[in-house]
């Protein structure tokens, strides 16, 4: 009996959609490093070098924002509230990538609804680690079925997806 393994490969690559990041940082060199280095893991990377610019972009269409925190007139502790009260990017995980090292100003990052607060200078093996984890537990947080649709006959429950 012969195995065809192309199915397995075709649903690998099918349910494997590629990730929308947005890097918001006012530094272009760190942006560009960073939009390189990401698309090179195979993720779809926007940039914008201000906070102003990253509200004027498809904010929802995004699976990860990467904020640095101090910034122009808006800060990334700014964004991330905006982002978090929006209930369209509510839900989209974020790292904080920044120079602020004291513990109170992770703390306060993490309390605002970061996902994670990466210090700099950081390296990039860990940056990309740590993307990918967080894109990783965001995923499968995903998909929750609509319980109150459900249709129960004897026990036997059907929800609809």
């Amino acid at each position: 009996m012969q195995h065809n393994n192309h199915i397995g490969i075709f649903a690998t690559k099918f349910c494997r959609m590629t990730k929308r990041i947005l890097v918001v940082d006012d530094e272009e060199t760190l942006c560009e490093a960073l939009k390189f280095n990401l698309e090179a893991e195979g993720y779809e990377v926007d940039t914008a070098l201000s906070a102003e610019d990253a509200l004027c972009m498809d904010l929802a269409s995004y699976n990860l924002f990467l904020l640095d925190v101090m910034m122009g007139n808006i800060s990334g502790t700014q964004l991330a509230g905006i982002l978090k009260a929006n209930p369209a990017t509510a839900s989209i995980p974020i790292i904080f990538c920044t120079a602020m090292a004291d513990e109170s100003d992770m703390v306060n990052g993490l309390y605002l609804g970061a996902d994670d607060y990466i210090i700099k200078p950081y390296s990039l093996r860990n940056l990309l680690a740590r993307v990918h984890s967080v894109l990783r537990r965001a995923s499968s947080q995903l998909y929750t079925p609509d319980q109150s649709k459900a249709v129960s006959f004897k026990g036997l429950s059907i929800i609809p997806s």
